[in-house]
């Protein structure tokens, strides 16, 4: 039976350890979410990932992979990464405020929850196709939690926070992919006009990144700003 919940994936990227895939398998039964996704595993899903998802077998054989973080969030909405350390230029959110947000956002959107892989965590460059970052508070002294503890506590908020899940007037958002393409139209106008330093774009076009990404972008508004850019380029090159 579906349920707002199957709106949900968690993404895995560069797991290491069998073993952790199937504890978090185990950890997404339950509370309820099914979709698992690898992004360029560094294990194989052999018989110790299938002894510790427990009952949670049907979730491993489900699992999808990917080749990147990019193309693993290509459906989705709005996108959660995780991080164990505090970021100087992108603020955290805590799991409980992460989990009401996503209360907001289904059904009408696809939610990417995605972790790093366990010796450390998630990239700069993965957490920029991030709308928001999400990190879990440890007492003094504690550095990291296991790679299953870390989602069963986020999809624990998650399955809290849906609970008495309403239907909210939250308009359905672009997928990333379609997000990322518009950033792959921006770069290129910018960098037709000058705009950005030729050896090394991403440092200008991150601030437009940190802008646009919170906001969360609908599908009309990713074409009305590549409408922008498309007709940027026609008039370059009618000047030319």
């Amino acid at each position: 039976m579906k349920t707002v919940l199957d709106k949900i994936k968690i993404i895995l990227v560069g797991t290491l350890a069998p073993g952790n895939v199937g504890s978090v398998a185990r950890a997404m039964k339950n509370m309820g979410i099914a979709r698992l996704c690898l992004v360029s595993p560094q294990c194989t899903l052999n018989e110790e990932a299938f002894r510790m998802a427990t009952s949670a077998e049907n979730i491993l054989q489900a699992a999808q992979t990917a080749d990147t973080l990019r193309e693993a969030i290509a459906d989705a909405g709005y996108v959660f990464g995780t991080t164990a350390r505090a970021r100087r230029l992108r603020p955290c959110i805590l799991p409980q405020q992460m989990g009401e947000k996503i209360a907001e956002l289904i059904p009408n959107n696809q939610v990417a929850l995605v972790f790093g892989p366990e010796d450390r965590g998630l990239s700069n460059e993965h957490l920029e196709l991030c709308n928001e970052i999400v990190s879990i508070p440890t007492a003094r002294g504690g550095k990291s939690l296991n790679l299953s503890h870390a989602v069963i506590i986020m999809c624990y908020e998650v399955y809290r926070a849906v609970q008495g899940w309403v239907s909210y007037e939250t308009p359905r958002l672009s997928p990333a992919g379609e997000v990322e393409n518009m950033y792959d139209h921006m770069r290129s106008a910018l960098l037709e006009i000058g705009y950005l330093d030729k050896q090394n774009p991403d440092i200008t076009l991150g601030s437009f990144r940190g802008i646009l990404t919170r906001a969360g972008l609908t599908r009309d508004e990713v074409k009305l700003i590549r409408g922008v850019f498309r007709q940027l380029l026609w008039y370059i090159k009618k000047k030319t």
